[in-house]
């Protein structure tokens, strides 16, 4: 019964507020016209990954889109799906 309890009290504890995430670097944002999708593309650890917006809602609010991303409150998928020239540093 305390293995359960304890178990449950990890799983409870972990899944709270998500965690602010500050390896989230934004690259770009890329408007694909024909379809009326925008990509933002970002980079987490190195890696690339990118939020899609059907119909282009979120892209008047870009920056609040960019807080919730590095808040983890928007799902980004593995790849870039439009490449765009990365800014240089």
């Amino acid at each position: 019964m305390k293995n359960i309890l304890a178990i449950l009290a990890i799983i409870v504890s972990s899944s709270g507020a998500p965690m602010l995430q500050s390896n989230v670097e934004f690259v770009c944002l890329k408007t694909h016209k024909a379809s009326n999708t925008c990509y933002f593309n970002f980079k987490v650890d190195g890696a690339k990954y990118t939020y899609v917006d059907k119909g282009c809602k979120k892209t008047k609010n870009k920056e609040q889109t960019i807080t919730k991303v590095k808040e983890g409150d928007l799902a980004l998928s593995r790849d870039w799906k439009i490449e765009c020239p990365e800014p240089k540093q």
